[in-house]
Parts: C-alpha cells; sequence; structure tokens
C-alpha cells in the first residue's frame, strides 16, 4: 500500500505544478485563431482601435472577424428575437466603396431595394424575403470616423422588429464615437 502512494504522489505533484508554469505565448491567446484581436475588460480589441464590446444593447457579440481585402476587421452580434449585426471597419474613405459593392451584389441577387423610413431610411434597404406578413431585412449604414470608416450591417424583421432599428444603430454609432476618441 505505500509503494502505490510513492506512485501516485508523482503523477499529483505534476498536475498540480503544471498549472503554475508560465504558459507559451500561443497558448496563453485563447483566441489565437482571430489574429489581431485580443481582450479586453468588457470585450475585445483590434489592434487598429475598433473596439468590440461583449454586449451592445440586446445583442450580445459571437464572434470577431479578421481583416479581408476591403475591411479591416469586424464583430457579429445576436439578439435572442432573430436580429443579427455585423461591424466593419474600413480604411478611411472607402466605405462608399464598401455601400456600393453590398448594393450591386444584392440587386443581383434579385432583391427588392425597400423604401424604408425612420433609422433604416439612412441605409441601403433590401427585402430579403416575405413570410406571412413579416419582411425580412438588410440594411447596410455607412459611417464615417476621422481615422477609420465603419459599415452597420443589420437583418430584422418588419414589422415587429422595425422599433428596435434605431435605437440598435444609434447605440453602435455612440460606441464607434467613444472608441474614436
Amino acid at each position: 500500500m505505500r509503494r502505490w502512494r510513492s506512485r501516485a504522489t508523482l503523477p499529483l505533484l505534476l498536475t498540480l505544478s503544471l498549472p503554475l508554469a508560465p504558459a507559451a505565448p500561443a497558448q496563453a491567446d485563447e483566441r489565437g485563431s482571430d489574429s489581431g484581436w485580443h481582450t479586453v475588460i468588457g470585450g475585445m480589441r483590434h489592434f487598429t482601435g475598433l473596439t468590440c464590446p461583449d454586449r451592445i444593447g440586446m445583442l450580445s457579440r459571437v464572434r470577431v472577424l479578421t481583416s479581408a481585402a476591403d475591411r479591416i476587421a469586424g464583430c457579429v452580434y445576436l439578439a435572442t428575437n432573430g436580429i443579427s449585426v455585423v461591424v466593419r471597419s474600413h480604411l478611411p474613405g472607402s466605405s462608399a466603396a464598401a455601400a456600393r459593392a453590398f448594393d450591386r451584389r444584392y440587386s443581383a441577387a434579385g432583391f427588392k431595394r425597400l423604401a424604408a423610413t425612420g433609422a433604416a431610411a439612412a441605409g441601403l434597404s433590401f427585402n430579403t424575403g416575405t413570410t406571412g406578413d413579416r419582411t425580412r431585412c438588410e440594411t447596410l449604414w455607412r459611417l464615417t470616423g476621422r481615422r477609420t470608416d465603419y459599415t452597420l450591417w443589420m437583418a430584422y424583421s418588419l414589422p415587429d422588429q422595425g422599433d428596435l432599428v434605431g435605437p440598435l444603430v444609434a447605440d453602435f454609432t455612440r460606441q464607434l464615437a467613444r472608441a474614436a476618441r
């Protein structure tokens, strides 16, 4: 019995001491595949300055996006009621081209432009489907900052979620303005 205890002691000591050993940099980065992002209190921050809080209004951040040819970084947000939002940062002056590409792609896919009201009227809105009395909409807004442009894309249903669009756009606009300071 005494011999069994001594054999069990070494694995137990290793188990207790390994978590105390310093982690290699790649292991310490819990988001190693999310290039350029690091965790900050209450969210994630990209090295270019885009900060994506864990929550904005009723939305929860579910993913961060890395850079691509026409955009720098972004975040995906979802709400339990089905609203989806993607906020993206772009090089200064390039959000107009991103909006034109959005308009071209959605029109080419056969979606019809929507004559929107309220906050949605300030963006490019498309009807992407109808089920019963509900219309699924996707809207893209361009936001310009001093050092960065942004796009804000939102998918939502009318008429039931129409009143939520304006406050959400305002929440994101405030967040981006705060981050730009």
